[in-house]
């Protein structure tokens, strides 16, 4: 069982070469100017995947004696790292510090394979948060296909995940003004209304929608038996906001700042609806551990989400412990 940082504590960006860190470096430096002291690290991480040795394997034979901790080896790795890498992670670093110049920002370059690498930091540094971009991207349903990011969301990992959505402002200030919660009652759910709290202790101006949404299998199955006790369905998705509510304000947040809605239809069309109909600028989202594979399976409002809102900026919350 792995136990996370406090939420929002310390801070880990994965940057690559391909120029899909800027929004998420934006991102980590709004965030960081909002909590201030709290964020004590910020780390830039960048694994290299041997991607300095696709261009010469080609030329060379394993079995002639070609081995990885050669002066060859060092010379390409060393090369590459002043040529290609150095220069994006300052540019990174110069864009986190641009939205707060106090952070204290550290560089890291390991080998290996990026979700596992990533993960291995959060686990063993103890990371609170992962900020980082979508890639390879269906431009038509926005999902994930093979990307790192699904790594992280579906590894072992006790952190919260960030995403900006491709709304997220490229240039200027970057102001967060409404944010919404979908709960259910669950761990996960309850975890992202705790790390909700967090945030809007330190971003005063900030209004909070905690959304319950009650799936129309749910109602489908009350139709079914004939009982009719909609009533009680009702109350059940008061009841887990009220919950959610009493959590926020024993955090200290202002209760006029939290607003409450129940809806009813499918979760993830619904929160992506709300979200864009209410102008939402996070989404926080609980999760669940499972692999890829069950999730495809059984489904999960947090894949879906991700799917239908890739506009929307949204935190994956895990639970404190798993």
């Amino acid at each position: 069982m792995t136990k996370k940082s406090e939420p929002l504590s310390k801070f880990l960006l994965p940057i690559d070469g391909e120029g899909t860190f800027k929004a998420a470096c934006r991102l980590a430096g709004a965030l960081a100017s909002i909590l201030g002291e709290r964020v004590s690290e910020i780390t830039l991480l960048h694994v290299m995947a041997g991607r300095y040795l696709s261009t010469h394997m080609t030329n060379i034979d394993i079995r002639a004696g070609f081995v990885l901790e050669s002066e060859t080896f060092q010379r390409l790795r060393e090369q590459f790292i002043n040529e290609k890498v150095t220069p994006i992670m300052n540019e990174a670093k110069k864009i986190v510090e641009q939205f707060h110049p106090k952070a204290s920002v550290d560089m890291e370059i390991v080998d290996g394979k990026p979700a596992e690498k990533i993960l291995e930091f959060v686990n063993k540094f103890g990371y609170s948060t992962v900020i980082m971009q979508r890639r390879c991207m269906d431009p038509v349903k926005g999902t994930f296909i093979g990307s790192v990011t699904s790594g992280i969301l579906y590894g072992r990992g006790a952190c919260s995940v960030y995403i900006p959505g491709t709304g997220f402002p490229e240039e200027g200030p970057v102001n967060f003004r409404h944010i919404l919660v979908p709960i259910d009652g669950s761990k996960g759910s309850m975890a992202a209304v705790r790390e909700a709290g967090t945030f809007a202790n330190y971003s005063k101006d900030v209004e909070i929608s905690l959304l319950n949404v009650m799936d129309v299998a749910d109602i489908a199955a009350v139709a079914e038996s004939g009982t009719g006790d909609w009533d009680g369905s009702l109350e059940e998705a008061q009841e887990v906001l009220k919950n959610g509510r009493q959590i926020l304000v024993d955090m200290g947040v202002d209760p006029s700042k939290i607003a409450e809605k129940v809806l009813t239809g499918e979760p993830p069309e619904i929160i992506a609806s709300y979200a864009d109909e209410t102008d939402i600028d996070i989404i926080f989202l609980g999760r669940t551990i499972r692999s890829a594979l069950s999730d495809i399976l059984v489904g999960s409002v947090a894949r879906a989400v991700l799917g239908n809102c890739a506009k929307r900026t949204i935190a994956v919350v895990s639970p404190e412990e798993e």
